[in-house]
């Protein structure tokens, strides 16, 4: 049986590390180390095609158009209470042809989940997002928010 010092296999997996974080940094389409804050958009025309984050205000003008809304949040929570009319995310590739056959990818989609710290409903974004859906609007304040402003639930 052949024993590999612990030394080794630490100086390997520093190594590793080291040329891992140097290739990143020298390629032009390099990954954050760190996720950039989501902030809420001034103008609901200027959209650049990533998700952006909204207010209440801007998610009740909008609910008010008929733009759809999808609940990140699992099918318990969306149970208990959600926005009027919003479907719920369920299995992914559902919701994407859901989305995908009841408007084109370019049409308005707004996003929420429980509350501001909640990431579900930004982490369904990006993942819209990278499957060509380009008017995505992630309510920070989410179910939580909505409920206490006193706007249709159901």
């Amino acid at each position: 049986m052949l024993r590999v010092p612990l030394n080794q296999i630490l100086v390997i997996i520093v190594l590793s590390l080291v040329v891992g974080f140097f290739v990143n940094i020298i390629r032009s389409d390099s990954i954050p180390l760190l996720a950039k804050e989501m902030s809420i958009t001034k103008n609901l025309d200027e959209i650049s095609g990533e998700p952006v984050a909204i207010s209440l205000l801007q998610a009740k003008t909008l609910f008010d158009k008929g733009v759809v809304f999808v609940d990140a949040r699992g099918e318990e929570y969306f149970a208990d209470g959600h926005i009027q009319n919003s479907w719920n995310s369920g299995f992914f590739m559902e919701l994407m042809f859901k989305l995908d056959s009841a408007q084109t990818k370019s049409g308005l989609v707004v996003l929420y989940c429980g509350e501001d710290e909640c990431g579900s409903s930004e982490e369904l974004a990006d993942d819209l997002y990278n499957e060509g859906f380009s008017k995505l609007f992630v309510f920070k304040g989410g179910w939580q928010e909505w409920n206490e402003a006193g706007y249709p639930v159901e």
